[in-house]
């Protein structure tokens, strides 16, 4: 996760999503399609504002935006080797070339 710089000067040990500027995801070998969704889902409803989601099952990503009600209004779609552009004020854009695959 990514979280503002004034976040590692607090004495919480716990971040609160809502400060969480992107959370990512790299899928396991055993994940499934209900898990990916309702891990998706917790993090549109605690206020993440970008949440990427990294498959090196398949060599693919998504980036879903805009948590509103408990859901992402955007979302992007990609595969490995091509870049990811970030919302502001993330740097972007973020190369997945090297990116690895599973069993590769």
């Amino acid at each position: 996760m990514v979280l503002p710089i004034e976040w590692d000067e607090d004495d919480a040990w716990l971040a609160d999503p809502r400060d969480v500027a992107l959370a990512v995801e790299v899928i396991s070998q055993s994940e499934t399609s209900r898990g990916i969704s309702g891990k998706n889902d917790w993090y549109a409803r605690a206020g993440v504002e970008a949440h990427l989601v990294l498959d090196p099952r398949t060599g693919e990503w998504s980036l879903f935006t805009r948590p509103k009600d408990g859901e992402y209004r955007g979302r992007v779609n990609g595969v490995y080797g091509e870049e990811i552009e970030l919302p502001s004020p993330l740097p972007s854009p973020v190369g997945t070339d090297d990116l690895p695959l599973y069993g590769s």
